[in-house]
């Protein structure tokens, strides 16, 4: 079976991204079981990472850390900057509710350390390893698979209103700015993932970075996961889309400068 799963990454990984989706869609909504779903997810893609030969990011703890949180500074401090916009608008608008504050706020950190662990090691660790090993032997394969990965990334955040059949112009334009958006995240952390190979260090950054804009969700007047919104509300969030998205190309620029320093050919964590 590992021999199979080393040879043939490209099934493994549509298998795990499928299996992912269907944990994703299943039909749990309180903040514990969404963790627990996604803790679970996260131990059986360690699994799977480990049988294909890409254990050694599981154990690497303190290699490259230092590394991927400088080059992590720049969207953490968007993050941490949209988590305070949403605070604000909360306060303005007179909607912030404060009853169990504290325990919602613990409630979605552990959310967000389990969404990091799972999405990374689904995203980075076994859809892009596995584009990597069959890709890694030219600089414009690595960038495909960088590429290719990151907006599969985006895409699966709005694939609900994609696949949903009731489609109109904002919801549409929304979708594509939230795929771009998401995806130039997904673009650095592959990076850092490629060159670092340090699992736990992406995942936290991941974590972070949802931590901070789900203060609306925290307190009360946001849907959480809810990306495609109608009428003013939408046209609102696809300018949110879209400004977030220009402020990530310096992010995108240093992600390419990494990419074009990694030596060839470059199979990440599965070249064992």
């Amino acid at each position: 079976m590992k021999e199979f799963m080393r040879k043939h990454p490209i099934p493994v990984a549509v298998v795990c991204l499928a299996m992912g989706i269907a944990a994703i869609k299943l039909p749990v909504h309180d903040i514990p079981g969404l963790s627990v779903v996604r803790f679970v997810m996260t131990a059986i893609l360690f699994g799977v990472i480990t049988a294909m030969g890409g254990g050694g990011s599981l154990r690497r703890v303190r290699e490259g850390a230092a590394d991927t949180l400088r080059k992590s500074v720049y969207p953490l401090i968007l993050a941490v900057l949209m988590g305070a916009l949403m605070v604000a608008a909360a306060i303005s608008g007179n909607s912030m509710n404060t009853e169990g504050l504290a325990v919602k706020e613990i409630e979605f950190l552990i959310l967000c350390a389990s969404i990091g662990l799972f999405e990374e090691s689904l995203f980075r660790g076994v859809l892009f390893s596995g584009l990597l090993r069959k890709m890694g032997g030219t600089r414009k394969g690595i960038l495909w698979a960088v590429l290719l990965s990151s907006l599969i990334f985006g895409f699966v955040h709005v694939e609900d209103y994609i696949f949903g059949g009731s489609y109109d112009l904002i919801g549409c334009v929304q979708s594509l700015l939230k795929i771009l958006q998401s995806g130039a995240l997904g673009f650095l952390l592959a990076a850092l993932y490629m060159k670092n190979k340090n699992m736990w260090m992406i995942a936290l950054v991941h974590g972070i970075n949802d931590f901070f804009p789900m203060q609306a969700a925290i307190m009360g007047n946001a849907s959480l996961g809810n990306y495609v919104g109608s009428g003013e509300g939408g046209i609102i969030l696809a300018g949110v889309y879209l400004f977030y998205f220009l402020l990530y190309i310096p992010v995108l620029i240093t992600s390419v400068r990494i990419i074009n320093r990694q030596e060839l050919p470059e199979y990440g964590i599965f070249k064992e």
